[in-house]
C-alpha cells in the first residue's frame, strides 16, 4: 500500500470515529422477467467491476452477453461465475486497427447479430494535481477512455447500419467528474465523452439507435480501490451520500437504460452518485 493510500486510510477511519457513521449497503434487484431477452450484448471491461456486474445482470435478464478485456484470467472467472449466455474474448480496446477482426469474433459467438453495445472499458492513473501528469499519463488515458471509445463506437454503428439493424443501443460509462471542472486528463476524458454521448444521439436516434452515458460516483472497484479501501466493510465516505456505492447498483441502472423500456431516453449521461455533482446554494 503507497503512503497516500495509507493517509487516506488513516483520514477515513479518523473522520468515520469521529463521526460515528459506518455505513453497509445491501442492494435491492429489480427482478423484470427477461427485459433483455433476444439482445446481444458487449460489454467492455467486462472481467470485474461494473462491467462485470452489467454482464451479470443483462445475462439474468435473458441477454447473451460477450465480455472483452485485458486480463484472461479474470474474464475465465467472471464467465465460469455467471455461466450461461456469457462468453469472453481477450482484446484490448486500444488495439483500434483490428476492431473490424474483433467484430467478426464477437459475431460469431452471438450467432450472427450483435445490437448492444457497453463502453465500460477505462483507466485513472490518480494524478490528483495538473502537476503530477506526464505526457505518458496523459496519452495512456485518452487513448484508453475516449480515444478507443470514440472509434468503438464508430465501428459498431457501422456495423448497425450494414446489417441494417434498428433497433441498436449504446451505453457509456462516464463518470460524476465529467460534469466538473477537471485539470486532469481522468476528468477530461469523461468531459469529452459527455459532450460526445449528447452530440452523437442526435445524429443516430431517428435510424433507431440509442446512446447514453451512466455517471457513478466513486463506487467499490480496483480503479478506486487507492482512495475508496472499502476492505474493513465499512462504505462511509465525506461526500452527498455519505457511502461509496457497489457496482452491483449501476448494474440495476444499466439494465434499464439497454432495455426498450427506456426507449424515450437517449442523449442522456445519468448520474448514479446520489447528486453528488450538484452544488447546492448552501455549500
Amino acid at each position: 500500500m503507497s503512503f497516500k493510500s495509507k493517509l487516506r486510510k488513516i483520514a477515513k477511519f479518523i473522520l468515520s470515529s469521529t463521526n460515528d457513521k459506518k455505513v453497509n449497503i445491501t442492494v435491492e434487484n429489480v427482478s423484470y422477467n427477461n427485459l433483455l431477452k433476444g439482445r446481444n450484448i458487449i460489454v467492455t471491461g467486462g472481467g470485474s467491476g461494473i462491467g462485470k456486474a452489467i454482464a451479470k445482470k443483462a445475462v439474468s435478464e435473458g441477454a447473451n452477453v460477450v465480455i472483452i478485456g485485458r486480463n484472461e484470467k479474470k474474464l475465465s472467472a467472471a464467465v465460469n461465475e455467471i455461466g450461461k449466455n456469457l462468453k469472453y474474448i481477450k482484446f484490448d480496446i486500444i488495439d483500434i486497427e483490428n476492431y473490424n477482426k474483433l467484430f467478426e469474433e464477437i459475431s460469431k459467438q452471438l450467432n450472427g447479430k450483435i445490437d448492444t453495445l457497453v463502453c465500460n472499458a477505462g483507466i485513472s492513473l490518480h494524478e490528483n494535481s495538473y502537476k503530477n501528469v506526464t505526457i505518458e499519463s496523459f496519452d495512456k488515458q485518452f487513448e484508453t477512455n475516449f480515444k478507443s471509445t470514440y472509434f468503438l463506437i464508430q465501428r459498431f454503428l457501422d456495423y448497425l447500419e450494414k446489417n441494417k439493424i434498428q433497433n441498436g443501443n449504446i451505453l457509456v460509462m462516464s463518470s460524476e467528474t465529467g460534469n466538473q471542472c477537471y485539470d486532469i486528463p481522468y476528468g477530461l476524458t469523461k468531459n469529452a465523452l459527455n459532450s460526445y454521448v449528447r452530440a452523437i444521439s442526435r445524429r443516430v436516434y431517428k435510424q433507431g439507435i440509442r446512446i447514453n452515458a451512466i455517471a457513478p460516483g466513486v463506487t467499490a472497484s480496483e480503479m478506486t480501490k487507492e482512495y475508496a479501501d472499502t476492505s474493513d466493510g465499512n462504505y462511509y465516505r465525506d461526500c452527498a451520500s455519505d457511502r461509496v456505492f457497489l457496482p452491483e447498483e449501476i448494474a440495476e441502472v444499466a439494465c434499464f437504460l439497454l432495455s426498450d423500456a427506456s426507449v424515450c431516453i437517449s442523449g442522456e449521461i445519468i448520474h448514479t452518485n446520489a447528486g453528488n455533482h450538484l452544488n447546492p446554494f448552501w455549500e
